[in-house]
């Protein structure tokens, strides 16, 4: 069977099947080329499991090395830095149609959706697990970390998650065969020309991975159609036929979400602007249970976000109140008059109902 192993870095080393002893600590999950979980990362390897892998006809595995921490949780943040390094080093030297390589970024999408998974409480918090930078990659990241948490609260099923983190990891993967330039420029205040380059990386990302295998249909209808809408006035398939899958619909309304904040393909907003116009364009542009879904699950203001109040305080977001995301706890850092609190002043605006928050500060 063939199996999908990344090496890396960080306190592993590559050993044989035959020279485990038991009780080593894999290192990377055991990956069929369907991109099937057979043995998870930071499993202990019982003589069992070992058996097992040669059954598989498995040659080697990567372990963590005596020196690691083998007790060691990696945190969502950790994850998604080393998942971007991955990504980057594999995308940057990715050439059209030579994809060997790419079933190591599924490895990562894989990584992401584990994370998420084995964290229930990031669920609730969407907005604070976001990567800040603006580029393709950390894209990419966020908007498999969102589409993963957001098919886990509509209750999809294993499958469905998995082909939603595999399209949504790889969704963009056609921006890397394009020479327009798309970041924090709106598609419509592209030249002609430009826009109708730009709007054809949907169909060069699926060209590119159409005949794989190891990728599901679904995903790849990903790739192909997360820039359809609900009134018909998306691309490729402007006025369609197709039918647009449930899991394409979710992944479209995360990446544009994430698009509008981090600037790719669209002017950058700030993260409350952007989820007034998920909501205005529920059941208009975006399917409505997705896009309600989603703005249930979003924090209006991310926890430390710097916030200017209606008494034109600044201030900065503590804690969420979840009946009200709209309306969280502040510390307040400056007065109206520009002074410096000497003690912060905690304010919950669920308690102060004339208090209100009324922009954000970079």
């Amino acid at each position: 069977m063939e199996t999908v192993r990344i090496q890396q870095e960080h306190a592993m080393q590559q050993v044989h099947v035959d020279n485990l002893r038991g009780n080593e600590v894999l290192g990377m999950p055991v990956v069929s080329s369907g991109n099937v979980i057979l043995i998870s990362e930071g499993t202990v390897l019982s003589e069992e499991y070992i058996k097992k892998l040669r059954e598989l006809d498995i040659q080697d595995v990567y372990i963590r090395n005596n020196g690691a921490d083998e007790n060691r949780v990696y945190s969502i943040d950790e994850t998604y830095s080393e998942s971007k390094r991955n990504i980057e080093n594999v995308l940057e030297k990715h050439i059209y149609k030579h994809n060997s390589d790419l079933q190591k970024v599924a490895v990562e999408a894989v990584r992401i959706m584990d994370s998420v998974i084995e964290k229930p409480e990031v669920v609730n918090g969407l907005t604070e697990i976001r990567n800040i930078s603006t580029d393709m990659y950390s894209h990419c990241i966020n908007v498999c970390s969102m589409s993963t948490i957001l098919a886990i609260r509509l209750k999809m099923t294993e499958t469905q998650v998995h082909d939603i983190a595999m399209g949504a990891i790889l969704h963009d993967i056609g921006l890397k065969y394009i020479k327009v330039p798309y970041i924090n420029v709106d598609v419509e205040d592209m030249s002609p020309k430009n826009q109708m380059e730009y709007k054809k990386h949907t169909i060069y990302g699926y060209s590119a991975l159409q005949d794989e295998t190891w990728l599901s249909d679904t995903a790849k209808d990903i790739i192909l159609m997360h820039h359809e809408r609900e009134d018909g006035n998306g691309y490729p398939f402007q006025n369609s036929r197709f039918r647009v899958s449930q899991e394409v619909k979710l992944v479209a309304v995360c990446d544009d979400f994430d698009a509008m904040i981090s600037g790719i393909g669209r002017r950058k907003m700030k993260i409350y602007e952007a989820i007034e116009y998920i909501k205005v364009n529920a059941g208009i542009i975006y399917e409505r249970s997705v896009a309600s879904k989603l703005l249930k699950t979003m924090a209006v203001y991310p926890v430390g976000t710097r916030v200017l109040t209606s008494d034109g305080e600044i201030g900065v977001v503590e804690k969420q109140n979840s009946e009200a995301p709209e309306r969280p706890v502040i510390k307040i850092l400056k007065g109206a008059d520009g002074h410096d609190y000497e003690k912060p002043d905690f304010k919950d605006l669920m308690k102060i109902l004339t208090l209100f928050i009324v922009d954000t500060i970079d």
